[in-house]
């Protein structure tokens, strides 16, 4: 999508007149080594380095042609490096100095100290907040996976989105869907539901498409958290299934690991996944099904026909450690049905 817009979008062309885009692979060559030493840690990852190789800006993520060209115009605005800005920050926090640190701590996975920016720079654009707000959830969940948020950290600013008189049903939305991860990430899906029944009030007869898109998936979660309806939920995740699925083996394991991660149509989703295996091309992909299909066998009591399928697996790549531990999880599992 970028390397389309750069041939073609106006705006970019128009900032790009002041400053040389240069890409590189991080993934091999001297670019593992660049990855290393810019500390990149996502893609696509943007920084901005002056003549002597110092960082003067930095963000993850495309967002829009309006969005990456108002990100290159701030850093040309001010071509101080982040050294030279974060002491600058620290005798006066401007709103451009906050927003400048903000991208870059959030891109260097400084999470932490991206969010204590963020909301500074929500305290000197009030009437911006939102989009700050949004930033600062986006950051704590992706700060959760290293610790530097709690469940409850992520909740503060949730609430206040849905408290505020100003919020859209689009934010209510997207304040949801987000919560609702974090929710199912630590385990704690209930706490996911009053963010998900005043979300569905807010946006009861929409007509924004990208609305309309996040309502459906939350209507599946009201069916499995709140009605408890297992096969609506089913019918309603079919719903959002791409043309041609249950011939594309991806997409066949993709509804078959919902459903065992739900506990909902497991019986049908053994036989998806096994469907899927059928139609894998390789045997990375195959053996990936296959756990698929043991972990539904498992939870279905099945313990030998896990095993067995676990075992499949390894034969189909056997240097993957994962699946050693899964055959060991399983051998366990069946010991303790056994015993039991």
């Amino acid at each position: 999508m970028f390397a389309r817009a750069v041939d073609n979008d106006a705006e970019i062309q128009a900032v790009l007149k002041e400053a040389i885009l240069f890409s590189i692979d991080c993934e091999k060559g001297e670019g593992i080594e660049l990855a290393k030493k810019y500390k990149v840690s996502g893609y696509p990852t943007f920084a901005m380095i002056n003549a002597q190789g110092d960082q003067t800006d930095r963000w993850i993520g495309y967002g829009g042609p309006e969005n990456w060209a108002g990100n290159v115009r701030e850093g040309l605005a001010d071509r101080r490096t982040i050294v030279e800005k974060q002491q600058a920050y620290s005798k006066e926090p401007t709103l451009a100095l906050s927003r400048s640190l903000a991208r870059h701590a959030a891109a260097s996975g400084e999470h932490k100290d991206a969010v204590t920016y963020f909301r500074k720079a929500r305290d000197l654009d009030a009437a911006a907040a939102a989009e700050y707000t949004n930033e600062i959830l986006s950051t704590m969940y992706y700060g959760m996976r290293s610790e530097a948020f709690t469940f409850e950290d992520v909740e503060v600013e949730a609430k206040g989105v849905m408290a505020s008189s100003s919020a859209t049903a689009e934010d209510k939305v997207e304040v949801a869907l987000m919560i609702l991860s974090v929710a199912k990430s630590t385990g704690q899906d209930e706490k996911a539901v009053p963010y998900i029944t005043e979300a569905l009030a807010a946006s009861e007869g929409t007509t924004d498409e990208s609305v309309m898109d996040g309502r459906h998936f939350l209507q599946i979660d009201h069916a499995l958290l709140v009605e408890k309806d297992g096969p609506k939920a089913v019918a309603l995740r079919r719903q959002v299934l791409p043309e041609g699925w249950d011939e594309d083996p991806v997409q066949l394991n993709r509804f078959a690991w919902w459903c065992f991660e739900n506990n909902v149509n497991l019986e049908e989703a053994e036989a998806l996944a096994l469907k899927g295996f059928e139609l894998a091309d390789n045997d990375k992909q195959r053996a990936n099904i296959l756990d698929t299909a043991a972990e539904i066998c498992n939870a279905r009591g099945n313990c030998e026909e896990a095993i067995a399928r676990i075992k499949q697996a390894i034969d189909l790549d056997p240097d993957k450690q994962y699946f050693k531990d899964q055959l060991a999880r399983f051998e366990q599992a069946k010991e303790d049905k056994n015993s039991g």
